[in-house]
Formats: structure tokens, sequence, C-alpha cells
């Protein structure tokens, strides 16, 4: 777990407008999260983009488009970045509405990609 957390703060270190950062299972358990600002659930967020991301993931696979590798929501208050790492754990970013989505998906697909042997 202490890797987990490395990995979290490494992609937080690189932006200054990050919310909170999970690693969530597919089932929307939070496997580890850490939360910048304490208005984001980060919990109730990932078991609601579980939902989604597994109805994308299965609509996309069963149309022969591939697996579904990161999403991106663009909401009032917050962006939101999914990252998966494989078919069961992905990554969530949530920054601030006004942040750097381009930045922020570059320090995500990175750091998931350095965690993919892990799952």
């Amino acid at each position: 777990m202490v890797e987990l957390v490395h990995s979290l703060r490494r992609v937080c270190s690189h932006l200054d407008d990050v919310r909170g950062i999970a690693l969530m299972g597919i089932d929307g358990l939070s496997v580890e999260e850490i939360r910048q600002d304490p208005l984001v659930d980060l919990s109730v967020l990932g078991a609601e983009l579980s939902v989604i991301f597994k109805g994308t993931r299965d609509s996309t696979t069963s149309e022969q488009l591939g697996h579904v590798r990161s999403i991106q929501i663009n909401m009032e208050n917050a962006l939101v970045l999914v990252q998966t790492i494989s078919r069961e754990y992905f990554l969530i970013l949530v920054l601030r509405a006004d942040g750097n989505a381009g930045r922020g998906r570059f320090y995500l697909q990175h750091e998931a990609d350095r965690l993919v042997s892990e799952f």
C-alpha cells in the first residue's frame, strides 16, 4: 500500500489544481485515496463512476472497439479524469474545473503505466 500512496502523491506533485486522486476497484470500492479538498468524496464519486465505467467498458467491447483506456468528464465545478490500470482497477483524478486536463492526463497515464504490473 505504501507504493500506492507514493504513486498517487507523484501525480499530485506535478499538478497545482488537484482536488483529489484515488485508486478504485471496478466494484466501486476505493483501494487508496488522497483528498486535497475535503468537499470531494472520492469514495462516492468512484462508486458512481464504476457503474458508468463498467457500462462503457461492456458496450465498447461488444462493439469491437477495444477496451476503454480513459474517460474525461467536464463538470460544472470539477474536471474528472479516469485512467484504467487493468480491467479491474482504475485511477480517478479530480481537478479544479479550470485545471490543466492535458497535464493531468499525461501524469495519470504515466502512473497507470507504472502500476500495471502490480495489478
